[in-house]
């Protein structure tokens, strides 16, 4: 009797445990990396957002504040612009868009808002900080004055 050329079950069971080992070591850090992409691309929209909102009170002579809404620890927190002397739906202030962050990124600051005048430069000093929920090393510190 001759043996025929191929892979046996038990040949493929090994390979398929061996494959789910190794795939159970990676996803932690797979779901880490996740958490890490979603906290940086918040940083960089706040980051985006305190320079629109300089420029924008800059550019049309104006009163820019920029809403901290961070008080309900359950909710999502978000951030929303007003321009003094325009309305909501006007071009200067669609520029500011609001952003409401992922569940897992919380606001702390020193202030409910923050006013940037008619030179882009804050009215009073705030200090505001990004947390993550799910990772006690991600947290992002912004001095705004």
């Amino acid at each position: 009797m001759t043996r025929q050329a191929g892979i046996t079950v038990l040949e493929v069971l090994i390979a398929v445990g061996l494959l789910a080992v190794l795939i159970s070591f990676a996803s932690p850090s797979l779901s880490g990396a996740a958490a890490r992409a979603e906290f940086k691309a918040s940083v960089e929209h706040m980051d985006l957002n305190l320079r629109i909102a300089r420029n924008t009170a800059r550019q049309n002579n104006t009163t820019v504040t920029m809403h901290l809404n961070n008080a309900d620890q359950q909710a999502h927190h978000s951030v929303t612009y007003s321009m003094e002397g325009q309305a909501e739906d006007s071009a200067e202030a669609s520029a500011l868009l609001a952003y409401e962050f992922p569940e897992s990124v919380r606001i702390v600051s020193s202030a409910p808002e923050v006013r940037f005048d008619f030179r882009g430069v804050a009215e009073d000093s705030v200090q505001l900080e990004l947390v993550s929920l799910h990772d006690d090393d991600l947290n992002h510190r912004f001095l705004i004055d």
